[in-house]
């Protein structure tokens, strides 16, 4: 064998023991300089030839050989060894070239911590290993879906769909690729029923005169109270229907008043956008901040199932949005074929502009065409804001007439927490309830065939209104 090399060095080889210990291969390389510049190890005395072509690792009479790469390519640190070295010589305990085979301890207590339509959670207690455990693999009907950090002793499964039941196992794995034995199989089975909470006109600007560091009046700047009524409340998806962001949406106000209220749901959150979002140049700030949950820029329409429900997001801004809201604009045009495509689904749709209100700018003609579409579809409810009070239509035919068996409902819940505007002194043909002092939120359960309303008034206040409808 050649003299030891100079290149051996400490900093080297310790380069050298840091990679082989990640791999989880050949480990425990000793960090001990010794005269030649080479390393000792205090266990054993086989030695080892690295050579620069691919940097293998053979033994003195053969006995140890491998390669000081993973199994699947070279890491780059070994690529960066190989080109320092041209040879030298490392010693390694016996030991060390032996491979663990002893697998962690199975995880125990597996149980599922939470279920709805959309999500399972899951947690178990840690394994133990004679070295380490590095990972657990989480197994939904015998199929691995994640590996989770061993840090971790927890699992959210996002993946499922709603009235579904689903078996979980869970394996951990040690550092050299050990795995123990699957743990002990739950079963979850998602729910069929899904809850909303709905309103529009939420967060005042950090410059309103009644905005006081997000804590509001009596009356004005509440989104911070609304949201606790969100936050914890068991919600599937909150659906947030536009001026969600005064004066002009734009994405530092979003930062500063909207996220630490009703941010708080965030990742639950399906917007429609308000006029006020478009006080930035193509309503720029709301998409930055709601990223792909808003739907396409430039568009802002969009539609998604729930449980067993479709969901159908408009954009009323229609002097914004490329063709406008009429009958055979681009977007008319879209949700026609959407709600084609869902004929069988209980549907509700979504936009910001009151088709129907009482209240402030009234009724919004502009809309007419979508709202068709709804009715000649069987579409069970419309939800807006704009108008910045509470209203429960009975449901209505594509003219505004009652009907009772086929019609939409439509709820205007404009009390997301910003500040009341009026009601008419006169009240439009079939509204049913109305009231422009209490903020709140819509909660909706929508059920197989069926939904269920309340309204969810902010802490300390007593209105409410809640029943029950089929769907078509």
């Amino acid at each position: 064998m050649p003299a030891p090399n100079r290149c051996c060095s400490r900093d080297l080889m310790q380069k050298i023991d840091k990679w082989v210990g990640s791999q989880g291969s050949i480990v425990g390389v000793a960090a001990e300089t010794e005269a030649g510049g080479c390393l000792s190890n205090r266990l054993g005395e086989q030695a080892v030839r690295l050579d620069s072509a691919g940097m293998g690792v053979r033994a003195r009479g053969g006995r140890a050989r491998g390669r000081l790469r993973s199994s699947r390519r070279r890491s780059p640190v070994a690529t960066m060894i190989a080109a320092a070295l041209s040879m030298c010589v490392v010693l390694i305990p016996r030991a060390a070239a032996a491979t663990d085979t002893t697998p962690p301890s199975v995880p125990t207590n597996l149980r599922v911590t939470s279920v709805s339509t959309s999500e399972v959670a899951l947690g178990w207690n840690a394994s133990t290993d004679d070295v380490r455990v590095v990972a657990y693999i989480v197994l939904r009907d015998k199929v691995r879906i994640a590996t989770v950090d061993a840090t971790k002793t927890a699992y959210t499964d996002t993946n499922v769909v709603a009235n579904t039941t689903y078996t979980y196992r869970v394996r951990a794995k040690d550092a050299a690729h050990n795995r123990s034995t699957p743990s002990k199989r739950v079963t979850a089975t998602t729910s069929s029923t899904a809850v909303v909470a709905a309103a529009g006109d939420v967060a005042c600007s950090p410059s309103d005169k009644d905005y006081h560091d997000g804590l509001g009046t009596s009356t004005a700047c509440r989104q911070l109270y609304t949201s606790d009524l969100l936050v914890g409340g068991g919600f599937d998806a909150v659906l947030a229907l536009g001026d969600l962001q005064y004066e002009s949406g734009s994405l530092s106000d979003f930062n500063a008043s909207y996220d630490p209220s009703w941010g708080r749901v965030k990742s639950i959150t399906h917007p429609v956008l308000g006029n006020h979002e478009y006080g930035q140049s193509g309503a720029s700030g709301y998409f930055e901040y709601f990223g792909s949950a808003a739907g396409s820029a430039g568009k802002g329409y969009y539609s998604f199932d729930l449980a067993s429900w479709h969901i159908v997001a408009l954009n009323s801004n229609c002097s914004r949005v490329t063709g406008g809201c009429g009958q055979g604009s681009p977007q008319e045009t879209w949700l026609r074929a959407d709600l084609s495509a869902h004929p069988s689904a209980c549907t509700i749709a979504m936009w910001h502009h009151a088709r129907w209100s009482s209240g402030h700018d009234g009724d919004n003609t502009f809309m007419q065409a979508m709202w068709k579409d709804l009715y000649n579809a069987d579409a069970e409810i419309l939800l807006s804001g704009h108008s910045h009070h509470y209203e429960r239509f009975a449901p209505q035919n594509a003219s505004g007439g009652l009907d009772s068996t086929s019609g939409v409902r439509q709820f205007v819940v404009g009390t997301g927490g910003a500040f009341f505007t009026g009601v008419g002194s006169t009240i439009d043909a079939n509204s049913q309830v109305h009231q422009n002092d209490t903020y709140g939120v819509l909660k909706l359960t929508l059920r197989v065939g069926a939904y269920d309303w309340r309204f969810l008034p902010e802490a300390g206040k007593t209105f409410t209104d809640s029943g029950t409808t089929s769907c078509h």
